[in-house]
């Protein structure tokens, strides 16, 4: 398993990470987990205004980084993870 890190992007009330702080990117030990922090956001009250909505709605979207993106000065995203319109995640290429 391979480390990634993640940049929440969007939805309600959330501004774009800000690129110039560490604090808006978080790791994971693996995509996996990543995928299922992200689907599990929804209904969570730490995250009250999180739906699962996809990102054409309003919904968010997750940016997720194959290798440390503030050691690398690469905030591209290599994949984006984001609800569908008709429920579950979808994960496409960045």
């Amino acid at each position: 398993m391979a480390k990634v890190w993640m940049m929440w992007h969007g939805g309600e009330s959330y501004a774009p990470p800000d690129q110039f702080n560490r604090e808006d990117c978080e790791e994971f030990a693996s995509l996996k987990e990543a995928r299922e922090d992200f689907a599990s956001r929804p209904g969570d009250s730490y995250y009250p205004a999180c739906g699962a909505v996809p990102p054409e709605a309003g919904g968010p979207s997750a940016w997720i980084c194959f290798a440390d993106p503030f050691e690398n000065g690469d905030l591209c995203p290599d994949r984006v993870l984001s609800f569908g319109p008709r429920g579950g995640l979808r994960m496409e290429r960045g």
